[in-house]
């Protein structure tokens, strides 16, 4: 009872205007599911879901945008990727956008396509992290690059996992073994 007795009332207002500015501000509705991503995005998720790009205009208007490169709405399996993010992905595998954009764009679309998967750690940043991590070659070769240049965007996936993992320790999982990164042995 001593709680309700201290809860202050005045919040009351607060929170029915958040709430109403949650069901008010306009979601990414108009976008582009380009072939390309769902395809690669569905090897990983097994089928499941849709991959969106809003344009930048729809991106800021967004609530959701402000949180990450990307997310990824479990009910209704779809995911929607920041207008960098498919830029990169898009890229993979040209000189049109710098490698660490397009690897950005492999690894948040892989990530974000695990948690489309209908598995039992959809939900743990850390599991579906390893797993796009683990996979980082081959989706940048579905995404259309050769397994050179998987190689060369892969240091930057590793480069970018770190800088997540000193952000956000929910993506660290402490099983996971990341494939390790080499030189090249020939020039």
């Amino acid at each position: 009872m001593r709680i309700l007795r201290s809860f202050d009332p005045r919040g009351g207002p607060i929170l029915r205007w958040f709430l109403a500015a949650l069901v008010l501000v306009p979601s990414a509705s108009g976008y582009e599911a380009p072939g390309r991503l769902n395809e690669v995005a569905h090897a990983y998720s097994q089928g499941v879901g849709e991959v969106r790009c809003p344009s930048q205009a729809e991106w800021d208007a967004d609530w959701a945008s402000s949180f990450a490169w990307a997310y990824t709405n479990l009910r209704e399996n779809y995911t929607v990727l920041g207008p960098v993010v498919c830029a990169g992905a898009l890229a993979v595998g040209t000189t049109d956008l710098p490698s660490w954009q397009q690897a950005l764009g492999a690894l948040v679309l892989s990530h974000e396509a695990f948690h489309l998967r209908h598995w039992r750690f959809r939900r743990d940043e850390g599991k579906v992290e390893c797993q796009a991590l683990a996979n980082f070659r081959g989706a940048v070769q579905l995404l259309g690059a050769t397994a050179a240049q998987a190689d060369d965007l892969y240091p930057y996936a590793l480069a970018l996992h770190d800088y997540k993992l000193r952000l956000f320790p929910q993506y660290r999982d402490p099983k996971c073994v990341i494939p390790p990164w080499a030189p090249p042995t020939t020039g």
